[in-house]
Protein backbone atom coordinates (compact mmCIF):
# COMPACT_ATOMS: atom_id res chain seq x y z
CA UNK A 1 0.00 0.00 0.00
CA UNK A 2 2.39 2.55 0.88
CA UNK A 3 4.50 2.22 -2.54
CA UNK A 4 1.76 3.07 -4.48
CA UNK A 5 0.80 5.84 -2.13
CA UNK A 6 4.26 7.30 -2.31
CA UNK A 7 4.10 6.86 -6.41
CA UNK A 8 1.35 9.06 -6.23
CA UNK A 9 2.27 11.63 -4.10
CA UNK A 10 5.93 12.19 -5.69
CA UNK A 11 3.48 12.23 -9.17
CA UNK A 12 1.71 14.76 -7.97
CA UNK A 13 4.38 16.71 -6.73
CA UNK A 14 6.27 16.52 -9.87
CA UNK A 15 3.07 17.37 -11.85
CA UNK A 16 2.84 20.64 -9.88
CA UNK A 17 6.33 21.29 -10.26
CA UNK A 18 6.47 20.94 -14.07
CA UNK A 19 3.03 23.12 -14.56
CA UNK A 20 3.88 25.84 -12.33
CA UNK A 21 1.11 28.78 -12.75
CA UNK A 22 -0.53 29.57 -15.49
CA UNK A 23 1.22 30.94 -18.83
CA UNK A 24 -1.90 32.77 -19.71
CA UNK A 25 -0.87 36.52 -20.15
CA UNK A 26 -4.32 37.48 -19.77
CA UNK A 27 -4.35 39.97 -16.30
CA UNK A 28 -6.02 39.24 -13.75
CA UNK A 29 -8.13 42.84 -14.04
CA UNK A 30 -11.73 43.54 -15.14
CA UNK A 31 -10.45 46.12 -16.35
CA UNK A 32 -7.30 44.65 -18.80
CA UNK A 33 -5.01 46.93 -16.69
CA UNK A 34 -2.08 46.11 -13.85
CA UNK A 35 -3.09 48.26 -10.69
CA UNK A 36 0.17 50.88 -10.97
CA UNK A 37 -1.34 52.68 -7.39
CA UNK A 38 0.20 49.16 -5.71
CA UNK A 39 4.13 49.46 -4.96
CA UNK A 40 5.63 46.42 -7.07
CA UNK A 41 8.78 43.88 -5.95
CA UNK A 42 11.67 44.99 -8.69
CA UNK A 43 11.76 42.26 -11.13
CA UNK A 44 15.15 40.38 -12.19
CA UNK A 45 15.21 38.37 -15.80
CA UNK A 46 15.65 34.85 -14.84
CA UNK A 47 19.09 34.87 -17.20
CA UNK A 48 20.64 38.05 -14.97
CA UNK A 49 19.81 36.79 -11.78
CA UNK A 50 23.12 34.63 -11.35
CA UNK A 51 25.14 37.90 -11.85
CA UNK A 52 22.66 40.15 -10.07
CA UNK A 53 22.94 37.82 -6.51
CA UNK A 54 26.60 37.27 -7.41
CA UNK A 55 27.64 40.76 -7.29
CA UNK A 56 25.34 42.07 -4.70
CA UNK A 57 27.24 43.16 -1.47
CA UNK A 58 23.87 42.22 0.28
CA UNK A 59 21.80 39.16 0.63
CA UNK A 60 18.88 39.21 -2.13
CA UNK A 61 15.62 37.61 -1.40
CA UNK A 62 14.35 36.12 -4.67
CA UNK A 63 10.46 35.58 -4.81
CA UNK A 64 9.66 33.26 -8.05
CA UNK A 65 6.80 33.94 -8.97
CA UNK A 66 4.09 35.76 -11.51
CA UNK A 67 2.24 38.49 -11.87
CA UNK A 68 -0.98 36.89 -13.50
CA UNK A 69 -3.73 33.92 -12.80
CA UNK A 70 -2.22 32.43 -9.79
CA UNK A 71 -3.92 32.99 -7.24
CA UNK A 72 -1.12 32.09 -4.40
CA UNK A 73 1.48 34.30 -6.14
CA UNK A 74 -1.49 37.31 -5.65
CA UNK A 75 -2.46 36.20 -1.84
CA UNK A 76 1.22 37.35 -1.25
CA UNK A 77 1.88 40.10 -3.49
CA UNK A 78 1.41 42.68 -1.09
CA UNK A 79 3.16 40.70 1.61
CA UNK A 80 6.47 40.48 -0.56
CA UNK A 81 6.21 44.11 -0.48
CA UNK A 82 6.35 44.73 2.26
CA UNK A 83 8.59 42.32 3.78
CA UNK A 84 10.92 44.10 0.73
CA UNK A 85 10.04 47.53 2.89
CA UNK A 86 10.80 45.91 6.30
CA UNK A 87 14.74 44.68 4.60
CA UNK A 88 15.40 47.59 2.52
CA UNK A 89 18.36 48.60 4.44
CA UNK A 90 20.12 45.01 4.53
CA UNK A 91 18.21 42.71 1.78
CA UNK A 92 17.30 43.48 -1.59
CA UNK A 93 14.00 41.57 -2.51
CA UNK A 94 13.22 41.10 -5.93
CA UNK A 95 10.79 38.84 -8.15
CA UNK A 96 11.77 36.86 -10.83
CA UNK A 97 9.41 34.60 -13.41
CA UNK A 98 8.77 31.43 -12.11
CA UNK A 99 6.97 29.77 -15.35
CA UNK A 100 10.63 30.89 -17.06
CA UNK A 101 12.68 29.52 -14.80
CA UNK A 102 10.72 26.63 -13.63
CA UNK A 103 14.25 24.49 -14.26
CA UNK A 104 16.32 26.43 -12.37
CA UNK A 105 14.04 26.88 -9.06
CA UNK A 106 13.13 23.24 -9.40
CA UNK A 107 17.39 22.93 -8.95
CA UNK A 108 17.38 25.47 -5.89
CA UNK A 109 14.59 23.10 -4.11
CA UNK A 110 11.34 24.85 -4.85
CA UNK A 111 7.80 22.68 -5.64
CA UNK A 112 5.81 25.46 -6.81
CA UNK A 113 5.29 29.11 -7.31
CA UNK A 114 5.49 31.26 -5.59
CA UNK A 115 9.18 29.66 -4.24
CA UNK A 116 11.71 31.63 -2.04
CA UNK A 117 14.97 31.75 -1.99
CA UNK A 118 17.40 33.42 -0.11
CA UNK A 119 20.97 34.19 -1.60
CA UNK A 120 24.15 34.92 0.37
CA UNK A 121 27.52 35.59 -1.25
CA UNK A 122 26.05 34.76 -4.42
CA UNK A 123 24.82 31.29 -3.27
CA UNK A 124 21.56 29.74 -2.38
CA UNK A 125 21.05 29.25 1.72
CA UNK A 126 17.31 29.23 2.17
CA UNK A 127 14.52 27.80 -0.44
CA UNK A 128 10.32 27.82 1.19
CA UNK A 129 7.82 27.44 -1.76
CA UNK A 130 4.31 27.89 -0.79
CA UNK A 131 2.62 27.74 1.45
CA UNK A 132 4.57 29.02 3.72
CA UNK A 133 3.38 32.38 6.02
CA UNK A 134 5.48 35.36 5.43
CA UNK A 135 6.38 35.78 8.55
CA UNK A 136 8.35 32.70 8.86
CA UNK A 137 10.37 33.59 5.64
CA UNK A 138 10.73 36.70 7.20
CA UNK A 139 12.04 35.10 10.88
CA UNK A 140 14.22 32.76 8.25
CA UNK A 141 15.83 36.08 6.64
CA UNK A 142 16.30 37.48 9.93
CA UNK A 143 17.58 35.13 11.77
CA UNK A 144 20.07 34.10 8.60
CA UNK A 145 21.24 38.02 7.77
CA UNK A 146 21.86 39.01 11.59
CA UNK A 147 23.94 35.60 11.82
CA UNK A 148 21.49 34.64 14.95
Amino acid sequence: MWPNSINAIVAVALAVCQIGCSASSEIASESGQHDVSLPVVPVVRGSQLESYVAKSERPVLVEFGVDYNCPRCQQVKSDVVQLGERFAERVDVVRVDFNANAAWVAKLGGTICPTYVLFQNGRPVLTRSFPVSIDLIEGEVERMVSGG
